[in-house]
């Protein structure tokens, strides 16, 4: 007897121990027929037997792929390697947020580099290359990226539009970019093109993703825009604006201590002024120093990391009501559970934080915990209030940028 038999025997053999004869109704025939009452419990063990049959012999282990962890994101894209200029240092890649795996990546084209990611719905991502070789006024190219519901990379294009501007200053947490929930549009945010070398300007633009169309919106003083996000129905831009702080000329430009939360109407016909957007939370005695923000949808709410009065001014990611600008909850403080945030933020690409669609799940990155526990690298997410660490796929990992 074969092995294959002996399974078959085996799996018929328990299959028909499962099965309560009492349970079944008879089968009534005609009058002049049998009654095999006998039937149906022979047919229910050999359909068990088959099915347990088939799944050892053809199942198999399920296929490789990220898991779902209760709605949470399965999986983050992050850049690494922006600035190198060697072919395949700058990647993009498809990580998981719990052990840090990587499940695909892709080199930027020799010469570019990648900065930031954004990710909209149904797998859609877009990232940003600008030349590894920055001057200060580069053409920045956008990509839209496809990731499977295995974590695969299976559609990299570029979008037809160019930008002008530079990207990662000497200012602790600059620009950034932002999808809206359908994937139609990108806004990002980066240096102007022409300001003095020794002052700071920023700017803030809106791709179409499918006409091409650019707009964009300016502030006449100095200012550095960051946290970029979009509502839920794509026509507002909420934005943390910040004026930057000069220190000795072989020194960093670092973003003020205090940053306002805007709102921009981008379908607006009025000037294209980034002052004119709506003011939706200023620093307060209890909220001070806000560090990065993120709107959730229907623009009712934002988490924002800041420093929070009730713990004694530590750094802590808090829900803010837009309403009347009261902290609905906090969701994490820095040095509970690990060393999460940093208390010196503004090093490297600084202190960002990301939302999926539900607002339920965050993600931050501060570069400056890097430094301080290499295991870490300065990510985390913290899910309907849980925080937890993200581990790095390599020590000394070098990430820029990333979102889910």
């Amino acid at each position: 007897m074969t092995g294959t038999e002996r399974r078959l025997r085996d799996a018929f053999a328990q299959g028909a121990r499962t099965v309560r004869p009492e349970s079944v109704r008879p089968l009534t025939l005609p009058a002049r027929g049998r009654r095999v009452r006998w039937l149906l419990p022979m047919i229910a063990a050999a359909a068990v037997a088959v099915s347990v049959t088939l799944t050892a012999l053809v199942g198999g282990p399920p296929p490789s792929g990220p898991p779902t962890r209760g709605g949470a994101p399965a999986f983050v894209v992050a850049t690494t390697g922006f600035g190198t200029s060697s072919a395949g240092e700058s990647r993009v890649e498809v990580r998981d947020p719990k052990t840090g795996r990587v499940y695909d990546t892709r080199a930027a084209s020799h010469g570019l580099a990648f900065q930031y990611v954004a990710a909209a719905a149904d797998g859609m991502f877009f990232v940003m290359a600008a030349p590894a070789h920055r001057t200060a006024c580069d053409t920045l190219r956008i990509y839209r990226m496809k990731v499977s519901g295995k974590g695969r990379i299976t559609a990299f294009s570029a979008l037809g539009a160019r930008i002008h501007g530079a990207t990662a200053g000497k200012e602790g947490a600059p620009g950034g970019l932002a999808a809206a929930p359908d994937g139609t549009k990108v806004a990002y945010a980066l240096r102007r093109c022409g300001g003095p070398v020794d002052r700071t300007y920023y700017k803030l633009g809106v791709v179409d993703t499918v006409t091409g169309a650019q707009r964009e919106w300016t502030d006449p003083r100095e200012s550095i825009v960051s946290s970029l996000s979009w509502t839920s129905d794509a026509r507002q831009v909420a934005f943390l604006l910040r004026e930057p702080v000069h220190t000795p000329a072989d020194g960093p430009a670092l973003p003020s201590k205090n940053g306002v939360v805007r709102l921009l109407n981008i379908g607006s016909k009025r000037p294209t002024d980034l002052s004119a957007g709506k003011v939706l939370l200023r620093q307060s005695r209890e909220l001070t120093n806000l560090w990065a923000a993120v709107i959730n949808g229907d623009g009712t709410r934002v988490a924002v990391v800041a420093e929070y009065s009730r713990v004694g001014g530590a750094l802590a990611v808090c829900q803010v009501s837009l309403a009347d600008g009261r902290v609905l909850r906090m969701l994490h403080r820095e040095g509970s559970d690990s060393e999460a945030i940093s208390a010196v933020p503004g090093l490297g690409p600084g202190v960002a934080l990301r939302s999926d669609d539900s607002g339920r799940h965050l993600l931050y990155h501060d570069a400056s915990l890097a430094d301080a526990s290499p295991d870490l690298g300065g990510y985390g997410r913290i899910d309907d209030g849980r925080f937890h660490a993200i581990p790095v796929p390599r020590r000394g990992e070098d990430t820029y940028d990333l979102a889910w």
